[in-house]
């Protein structure tokens, strides 16, 4: 029985497979978000829009009362936006190696937020292999704080 167990956080994703705890991880490869850190302005090349506002919408300087200037950003924003296609490549990966059958199980080992985001994106049959989360950030935490993180009943044989 093979364990993988993808560790994770907003700037890159780090593949293991276990069979035993005692035998510890072996690194299966990494992807690496090229957009991570980068704000909303390095990603985008428009600026936010402008809306005046106010009871007559006219905009300052036009009469009336004086109006409101507001940024427009959107619920979505561009980084938000690149997170979710990264979380996506994740989940894509995990099915690539799901339908190559290189894994029995899989844990996922991320920050909540990540978390939920690959989660999101792993498909239905992924999904049915996944056993156990752990809403931790311990990508650079090293081997052994991954592998104590990850519940023992998750190297319970499959029935």
């Amino acid at each position: 029985m093979n364990i993988r167990i993808v560790v994770a956080d907003e700037r890159k994703a780090a593949f293991f497979d276990v069979s035993r705890p005692e035998t510890g991880l072996a690194d299966r490869g990494s992807l690496e978000n090229p957009a991570a850190g980068l704000k909303d302005s390095d990603l985008e090349t428009d600026r936010p829009g402008r809306r005046y506002g106010g009871p007559t919408g006219a905009a300052p300087g036009r009469g009336g009362p004086p109006a409101h200037h507001h940024g427009v950003g959107g619920e979505r924003s561009t980084e938000r936006h690149e997170l979710m296609l990264f979380a996506k490549n994740v989940g894509q990966r995990i099915e690539a190696d799901r339908v190559k059958h290189e894994f029995d199980k899989l844990v996922l080992v991320a920050p909540p937020k990540m978390l939920g985001l690959i989660r999101q994106a792993l498909p239905s049959a992924a999904q049915s292999m996944l056993v156990n989360e752990v809403a931790k950030d311990l990508l650079h935490r090293g081997n052994a704080a991954i592998l104590n993180a990850v519940p023992r009943d998750a190297f319970a044989r499959i029935h």
